[in-house]
């Protein structure tokens, strides 16, 4: 067993955590998910309907872009705790720089990327595609490995930690609100194609879109910087530590945290499966129902849960636990995705109101994620002595990743293969017998994960409320 010495030195001259705090890292995720949000929600729907990339090779191109990026965050994360804390500048400290420094490339790239390729050869489109993709990962891990990062060093207390998760996922919702209830209603209109009517998705407009939410995701993301402070202090490393500082060693151990484990399990399954689904969602509403600005009523389906879990989910936190919050009530979630698989719902407000009932039960998987990371963080020091935040956040970041690409990937290959004969870009195509498939899939992917969730909370995850407490003492940190 490790010696759990004081790890960390308090610095008087930072103010106490407080409002500020959490204000600020409310506007951090703001920043991020308006670039975030915009290129996970669009995409696809970008670059299969409007530009017109085949769906096999735009799920080859996605698979493979988020293996490369993924590789890049444990890197970015070594050279952050390599590098000595800047003590002086605008924004000082471990991570500030690093967000500072790279937030204006995030929100440049992540508008060029919707630049309107429809007229350009096929292999333009490939290449601008994967290209565009890539880069624009590069900077946001740039930018979201020290933000993850950040909160595991603004304080140290359970309670505050799960304050600063729940701000920065409410922060990271206000884009979806934008892009899920407004945007819908722009980038859809009506045509008659083979005597029927259908939702065509214009994606031309997506361009200007994306260069006015960069300007928004860089002004966010200076008033996170301005308020939030970086309080607790590691010991200063010597050259000689610093030098002999082993990334591959850090990686290590932390591969064999089973915390960690069990928190990638989760995020894989909520990633792949759940947040994966969405996609599906939208061509549901698009296809089967038969108007894709309908799509906006799914954001009502996650602020329902997630306002449910500000405002009562602390107090349920603090009695029951993160773990224990986040993972049962997905029993009676399961339950009612089962009844959508199989009810034969015609109606998309009834189908609508069904769903978001169920989500209701799903709310800790949206809000206490990055808590749990901080939990993470501090199990792995009390096992090894040593804290090393954003090689481990940007492990756990870089496993999300390939999560992502996964999933994102996932979704085409399944249309693809699964309903043959179907083209998102030839409206022709979209029979009632394949769009039946795209909504009974759209609900059978979140059963898959959440299964899968539950498993891994329970027979994997260890950090149940009296271990967190545990680990807090034996680290010298209480209350």
């Amino acid at each position: 067993m490790a010696s759990y010495g004081v790890t960390e030195v308090a610095v008087a001259e930072k103010r106490p955590f407080g409002k500020r705090d959490v204000e600020g890292y409310f506007f951090g995720d703001l920043g991020c998910n308006f670039s975030f949000d915009l290129v996970t929600m669009y995409m696809f729907l970008y670059f299969t309907q409007h530009v017109g990339i085949r769906l096999e090779h735009y799920s080859l191109i996605i698979l493979i872009s988020k293996v490369l990026d993924g590789i890049n965050d444990p890197i970015i994360g070594a050279i952050i705790d390599r590098a000595k804390p800047k003590e002086t500048g605008l924004f000082p400290g471990k991570f500030k720089p690093w967000i500072l420094r790279f937030t204006p490339f995030l929100a440049f790239v992540a508008g060029i990327m919707f630049f309107d390729t429809a007229g350009m050869s096929y292999t333009a489109k490939i290449l601008f595609c994967g290209g565009g993709y890539v880069l624009w990962d590069l900077f946001y891990s740039f930018v979201n490995v020290p933000y993850g990062s950040l909160s595991s060093v603004m304080t140290t207390k359970q309670s505050e930690r799960t304050t600063l998760s729940t701000a920065r996922s409410i922060g990271g919702f206000v884009p979806n609100i934008v892009y899920g209830i407004f945007i819908p209603q722009l980038i859809y209109r009506s045509a008659t194609v083979d005597g029927k009517v259908q939702s065509i998705f214009q994606g031309e407009y997506l361009f200007p879109i994306a260069m006015i939410t960069g300007i928004f995701a860089l002004i966010s993301i200076l008033i996170m910087l301005y308020n939030v402070e970086e309080r607790v202090q590691p010991k200063e490393k010597t050259a000689e530590q610093i030098e002999n500082y082993n990334f591959f060693e850090t990686l290590k151990e932390t591969l064999k945290n089973r915390a960690m484990l069990g928190l990638v399990l989760t995020a894989l399954a909520q990633i792949i499966f759940i947040n994966g689904s969405t996609q599906l969602t939208s061509l549901t509403y698009q296809l089967y129902f038969g108007d894709g600005s309908l799509n906006s009523l799914s954001i009502f389906t996650t602020m329902v849960p997630m306002l449910i879990g500000a405002t009562v989910g602390s107090k349920l936190v603090k009695r029951f636990g993160t773990r224990e919050i986040s993972s049962y009530p997905l029993v009676i979630a399961m339950a009612v995705f089962v009844f959508l698989r199989f009810a034969p719902i015609s109606n998309p407000y009834v189908w609508w109101g069904i769903l978001m009932f169920g989500n209701i039960f799903a709310f800790g998987l949206s809000i206490y994620t990055w808590a749990m990371v901080s939990d993470v963080i501090d199990y792995q020091e009390y096992q090894t002595g040593e804290r090393n935040e954003a090689t481990v956040y940007s492990l756990f970041s870089m496993i999300r990743k390939i999560g992502q690409g996964i999933g994102q990937a996932l979704v085409p290959l399944i249309i693809a293969f699964a309903i043959p004969g179907i083209d998102l870009s030839d409206a022709g195509t979209w029979t009632a017998e394949r769009v039946l498939e795209i909504k009974n899939l759209s609900v059978t992917m979140p059963l898959v994960g959440m299964v899968l969730i539950l498993l891994a909370m329970h027979f994997v995850y260890p950090l149940s409320k009296k271990k967190i407490e545990e680990v807090q003492v034996a680290l010298g940190r209480t209350e």
